[in-house]
């Protein structure tokens, strides 16, 4: 009688299993990039003179991904390279941006002082004419594709001494620029009402400034691009 021998187990189904936690190996890292280059932006809480918040800011972020910070790129006497709690007369420019440190600006936001005729002649009615900026009569302004820009009358000592007393104020968004949603026109605009009314509050402005309590929805008549 032959002998049979024993047979050797089938290596397959161990093959199988090598293979199939390969592929979970693979897929998982696979996801794992998926979503940290899909994450949706990480937005400050609090920024520009603690004057927005990430839900002032989640509508310019779109698909956008990375850490956003804000940086006060303010230049001239008297400042520094620390950001400024709040809003104050100054000769100076103020001017905050919420970027990433790759690069990449989410808004800009520049607040200035100056004379009637430079308020006027920038910001009033002949500047931008086809694209005015209703927020009441104590506002000039105007609206283009992707920023707004406005002025207002702001007394305050230290205006008065430098002859300055009004107040200038201009929003721009950075990310894909163009074109825009409705949603996205309607945060550029609401964080120009928000910077006015920071404006008279923490300068603060003596004289009785009108302004809405939000941005009506004829406010702004957003041109195909900026002109």
């Amino acid at each position: 009688m032959t002998e049979r021998r024993p047979s050797r187990p089938s290596r397959l189904p161990r093959r199988r299993r090598l293979a199939a936690g390969a592929a979970v190996v693979v897929l998982a890292g696979g996801a794992w990039w998926w979503r940290s280059a899909h994450a949706p932006a990480e937005l400050p809480s609090a920024a520009c003179w603690s004057l927005l918040t990430r839900a002032d800011l989640s509508p310019l972020a779109h698909d956008a991904t990375g850490t956003f910070v804000e940086q006060d790129t303010t230049f001239g006497p008297g400042f520094s390279d620390a950001l400024q709690p709040r809003l104050r007369p100054v000769a100076g420019d103020q001017d905050c941006e919420v970027r990433r440190d790759a690069g990449g600006t989410l808004v800009r936001v520049l607040v200035r002082e100056m004379d009637e005729p430079t308020a006027t002649g920038h910001y009033g009615s002949g500047a931008k004419a086809s694209s005015r900026l209703d927020l009441g009569a104590d506002v000039q302004g105007w609206v283009g594709a992707s920023e707004v820009g406005l002025a207002i009358r702001c007394d305050t000592p230290e205006g008065a001494g430098r002859g300055r007393p009004y107040v200038g104020i201009e929003v721009g968004r950075g990310l894909n620029p163009s074109p825009a949603t409705d949603g996205t026109h309607r945060a550029v605009l609401d964080i120009a009402l928000k910077a006015a009314k920071g404006v008279v509050r923490d300068y603060p402005c003596s004289n009785g400034l009108r302004l809405p309590d939000s941005v009506p929805e004829s406010a702004g008549n957003f041109p195909a691009l900026d002109h």
